[in-house]
C-alpha cells in the first residue's frame, strides 16, 4: 500500500468499516515484531468525520487492520501546497 490508496478498516481496528486515505507511511523499528528484521510500516490513515472534518489514525502494518480498496482519484493536498 502506497500514499493516496483507499483503505477500509477490517475487524482488527477498532474503526471497522470505515474508509479511509494513507496520507502517509513510514518505515520504522518495531521491538515487538517476532519476524528477524523488526522492521514496520506506520501508516497515516486520514477518515472523513462528519461534521468535525478529517481524523487522522495511525495504523501498524503488523496489525493487519486495513485492506486496499483502490486508488484515490482526487486528494486535496494541505495548505502547504497551495502557495
Amino acid at each position: 500500500m502506497n500514499i493516496d490508496d483507499v483503505v477500509q478498516f477490517n475487524e482488527n481496528h477498532d474503526w471497522c468499516g470505515c474508509l479511509g486515505i494513507i496520507i502517509e507511511k513510514k518505515e520504522i523499528h518495531n521491538d515487538n515484531l517476532n519476524s528477524e528484521g523488526k522492521n514496520d510500516i506506520r501508516f497515516m490513515v486520514g477518515v472523513p468525520s462528519p461534521e468535525q472534518g478529517t481524523t487522522y489514525v495511525r495504523v501498524m502494518q503488523s496489525e493487519f487492520a486495513i485492506e486496499l480498496i483502490g486508488k484515490a482519484k482526487l486528494v486535496v493536498k494541505g495548505d502547504e501546497d497551495e502557495n
